[in-house]
């Protein structure tokens, strides 16, 4: 028998370039959606990201199944 874990599955986000109304709710809110995720289905955005982001939050995602979006952020580098 195979002890094959399944991966961890989130949904994606579809806002383009729409600027968050509340940058900090923003980026709260993309923690909690990726934090452990391994599949995005969706998309993956990531924008107007403040710069001191920790986004390590992003370090288990191994499969993205939409586009990614990498925009308008002011944090330095992904972790």
């Amino acid at each position: 028998l195979s002890s094959r874990s399944v991966p961890a599955v989130c949904t994606g986000t579809d806002m383009k370039l729409l600027r968050p109304s509340s940058p900090e709710n923003h980026y709260e809110t993309l923690q909690h959606l990726y934090q452990g995720c391994q599949v995005v289905q969706g998309n993956l955005e990531l924008t107007y990201l403040p710069h001191d982001a920790n986004t390590t939050f992003l370090k288990d995602i191994k499969e993205v199944q939409g586009y990614v979006l990498i925009a308008e952020n002011q944090v330095r580098q992904l972790e």
